[in-house]
């Protein structure tokens, strides 16, 4: 077929196509990569996975992370999840990911293809919790599986078949007698489940049964925290619990008792105004992540719209930043497997926040092409495996 004729172009124009097309091309770049002006880092090899949980289009998505930190889609993203999708957990060899579905009272669970990044449904997904459940977590061995259910006052405990990644509820699942289950985290020993109590302002650890998984009420349980706590991190060496005091702007640091345990307040009486020296934020606490060295708390202020950053000693917390500005209603935060990067998905503008991580002194520095389409609406969670 014979192609249609170009219109004439004086030669004088023709000379600056060049510069035209690599304008265009940056400007594309830009677009699809859901930056603000700044071009584009150059990607680089695939060096891990983000995935992100997307609460108001149920489904979760994918991104390849270059060894420069930036996000490029992974092949068939975004994959279908359930109605609110919001909270996220993967085992500790990355087989499996697990998102917690509030408005479908269930739990989807993925294979993923650490070469890829491409998740798939494993069979019987999703499987069916106790009602508006949140928090998830997995014991560091990779079998069980845990699902706060704030409406049914319950946790809901799953076996992990290690093959396929299917779940089958353990006996006495779900564990009752717990008051607006939200916030969830394992010790890293995989001994204790601490779960966050939303409506009574306390914080129940439980022991975990190795063998079957039952949660057994730890003495003492459960120990006060400031109001409304949501965010809950145990820090790597198991021997201190951090709380994100949602209404009382604050976190509450605590010294675990390997044995038992039991919790103990490190920053004075649970009455005390102020959760630990230091630590108040006043812009509504909402996410904690620790960084792989550490040293290092970053904590997400939904109503601020920031990062605040602080540094551990001992269980003791010190702010060593201003807050860091992210998009809005910065809700989840990971960094990426080697800490290089952290990730923040803002929930209102579906975006997510990207940073290069001093690891030296904390700071943040905004990465060429941040923030990033999130893919999906309403990103509450994000978490990063590495490639293999």
């Amino acid at each position: 077929m014979k192609s249609e004729a170009l219109p004439s172009i004086p030669r004088q124009a023709r000379s600056l196509l060049p510069i035209v097309a690599l304008m265009s091309a940056l400007s594309l770049a830009n677009a699809c990569g859901g930056g603000t002006g700044n071009t584009s880092a150059i990607p680089g090899p695939t060096a891990s996975f983000a995935f992100v949980a997307n609460s108001g289009s149920g489904n979760v998505s994918a991104f390849a992370v270059s060894t420069s930190g930036s996000l490029s889609p992974v092949l068939g993203s975004p994959f279908p999840a359930g109605a609110g999708a919001e909270f996220m957990a993967t085992d500790s060899v990355h087989k499996f990911l697990f998102v917690s579905n509030q408005n479908a009272n269930n739990l989807s669970a993925f294979s993923i293809d650490i070469s890829t990044g491409i998740l798939t449904p494993v069979p019987g997904s999703p499987f069916a919790t106790g009602a508006l459940p949140h928090g998830v977590a997995v014991d560091p061995r990779g079998k069980f599986v845990f699902v706060g259910n704030q409406n049914d006052n319950s946790v809901s405990v799953f076996r992990i078949n290690s093959s396929n990644g299917g779940l089958t509820s353990v006996p006495g699942s779900p564990f009752t007698a717990i008051d607006s289950p939200f916030g969830l985290t394992v010790s890293p020993g995989g001994t204790f489940l601490f779960v966050n109590n939303l409506n009574i302002n306390t914080v129940s650890p439980f022991l975990i049964d190795s063998n079957t998984g039952a949660l057994i009420p730890v003495p003492g349980s459960s120990f006060p925290t400031g109001q409304t706590p949501i965010g809950l991190i145990a820090d790597p060496n198991g021997k201190f619990l951090y709380v994100g005091d949602h209404m009382q702007d604050e976190i509450s640091a605590y010294g675990i008792d390997l044995q038992s345990g039991a919790l103990t307040r490190i920053s004075g009486p649970a009455t005390a105004t102020t959760g630990c020296p230091g630590c108040h934020i006043n812009t509504r606490p909402l996410r904690l992540a620790i960084h792989p060295i550490k040293s290092f708390v970053y904590v997400t202020n939904v109503a601020g719209n920031s990062l605040s950053v602080f540094r551990l000693n001992h269980g003791t917390l010190s702010p060593i930043l201003a807050p860091v500005p992210t998009g809005q209603h910065p809700f989840g935060l990971a960094f990426d497997p080697t800490g290089a990067f952290l990730y923040v998905a803002n929930k209102v503008d579906n975006t997510i926040s990207a940073f290069s991580v001093d690891p030296t002194t904390g700071s943040l520095s905004p990465l060429s092409g941040s923030p990033f389409r999130a893919s999906g609406s309403a990103p509450t969670d994000i978490m990063t495996v590495p490639k293999q």
